[in-house]
């Protein structure tokens, strides 16, 4: 069925799998009205819990000029199809970045943060330039003879960009295409209002508000010349007045990773930066979820941790284990924490390969907060074009202005972080996932990034498994095709 809106649509479904009378989803359909919906959502999901009903109502939203810190939130769910505005085909140089609102009222940090990203753009335009006459010149003659010129030069840009948007910082704006459910719409404006970042808190609100409230944008309403059909079929057009109305603020997750961070052993950080995958299994499920949130709250690595906590005496286990739950309310989720996976990686590597991996939405993914505190990235390509020496400066540069902000205003120093700054990532998944993700990552069509990534953890398990591994269809990344990337 075409043309229905999300809530009456979803329960039409709801209805008709709840009914002995036999009757056709067309024919519910025509016996739908906003006001029964309403009522009907008001009873089952919010005083029945039946939860599974607000799966049956999805809905797509697009949220433009939004940072890549926003961009994480809103990515960070398993259940959602998304597209976010690319960097290897949109020219970043010219556009307006986002400024934090917490930087509005402190002129200094302000003018430090403008500054820095004037020259990390003026960087990404630099080297734009000069990777693509490099391209130019040792690349174009070898084009396929059946690509066409324009195609060519298409290719030879999109490198460089992938190249280029090592230097892009985390303000730049992002827009991305989401549809979801409105249970998953719930749950992401719930992160939003959570979050301790204002920007994100903005977002969430005006998502609340454009799903609730506002008439939603539907080009089909102009076209039915019948208005009685047209308000039969789109209603008040709003898209999810009911659903989604009541998310709020959730104090859970912060409370719970507050309380683990007073509990962190005293250690000393060891970013084991130079191993970008370590494998871990068959790790017993308490200690693992010990490990795991001491993770998600500091910088050490799981090998560092895990070492700490398998000798912790079985009774600081089990205070921890109830502390994870004392903070739980009615309705709470179990903390993404306690997942499991056959297989875990930790992982470190650039913020800019982790967006792509991100995207694996099979996986479950542990993710810190971006600190510089494990170096950054850089292609050869920035040394052969004279430009390594003004890379490392910006760098050094940002890291600087970084724990400049961070000092005065926790988190929001990642919005000048650039895609090239390391972080450390968490990501638990099944042999099967791997093997779905290593194969789709290693192509030469993938950037280098995340393909060596992804092929040094199938590397780590064709090591323990050779059996099963030798079935995997990847490409070592060493491989390098060019005009197949």
């Amino acid at each position: 069925m075409l043309g229905v809106m999300p809530e009456p649509g979803g329960y039409a479904i709801a209805k008709f799998s709840r009914t002995a009378v036999y009757k056709s989803y067309k024919d519910w359909v025509l016996e739908l009205t906003e006001e029964g919906a309403e009522k009907f959502y008001n009873s089952f999901y919010f005083q029945y819990g039946h939860a599974s009903i607000a799966d049956l109502a999805h809905l797509m939203v697009v949220v433009e000029n939004i940072s890549i810190p926003a961009r994480m939130i809103l990515l960070d769910d398993q259940l959602i199809d998304a597209q976010s505005r690319s960097t290897r085909y949109v020219d970043y140089s010219k556009c307006d970045l986002i400024v934090p609102p917490e930087l509005q009222n402190d002129k200094k940090l302000l003018d430090l943060y403008k500054q820095t990203c004037c020259e990390l753009t003026g960087l990404y335009q630099q080297i734009l330039d000069k990777v693509t006459q490099l391209y130019i010149k040792k690349y174009q003659k070898t084009a396929p003879k059946e690509m066409d010129e324009e195609c060519v030069m298409r290719t030879l840009h999109a490198r460089a960009f992938d190249v280029a948007r090592y230097v892009l910082p985390g303000g730049i704006p992002k827009s991305m295409g989401v549809i979801g459910s409105a249970r998953t719409w719930e749950r992401i404006i719930t992160k939003f209002l959570s979050s301790p970042l204002l920007e994100c808190q903005q977002v969430g609100q005006e998502l609340q508000e454009a799903i609730c409230k506002k008439q939603a944008f539907n080009p089909g309403w102009d076209k039915i010349k019948d208005k009685a059909l047209a308000k039969l079929v789109f209603g008040k057009n709003i898209a999810l007045p009911t659903l989604v109305k009541y998310a709020q603020k959730n104090e859970y997750p912060g409370n719970l990773y507050q309380k683990i961070q007073t509990l962190l052993p005293k250690i000393k950080v060891d970013p084991d930066s130079k191993h970008p995958v370590r494998m871990h299994q068959k790790i017993d499920p308490e200690i693992d979820l010990v490990t795991t949130l001491f993770y998600k709250v500091s910088d050490c690595s799981y090998k560092q941790l895990l070492a700490v906590v398998k000798k912790m005496p079985a009774k600081k286990i089990k205070e921890i284990l109830d502390l994870v739950y004392q903070y739980r309310q009615e309705h709470d989720g179990v903390p993404r924490e306690a997942a499991l996976g056959n297989l875990t990686f930790d992982i470190c590597l650039d913020i800019g390969a982790y967006r792509d991996l991100h995207r694996h939405r099979n996986v479950i993914h542990i993710i810190k907060g971006p600190r510089p505190v494990y170096g950054f990235e850089m292609l050869p390509e920035i040394a052969e074009v004279g430009l390594k020496q003004e890379y490392m400066e910006m760098m050094a540069k940002t890291e600087k202005v970084f724990w400049e902000i961070e000092k005065f205003i926790p988190q929001v120093g990642q919005y000048i972080l650039p895609q090239a700054t390391r972080r450390r990532v968490l990501m638990k998944m099944s042999p099967w996932e791997l093997q779905y993700l290593s194969e789709l990552r290693t192509k030469p069509a993938g950037h280098i990034s995340y393909r060596t990534i992804a092929y040094k953890m199938y590397e780590q398990f064709a090591r323990k498994y050779p059996d099963w591994g030798k079935h995997f269809r990847v490409t070592d990344y060493k491989q390098n095709d060019f005009w197949k990337r």
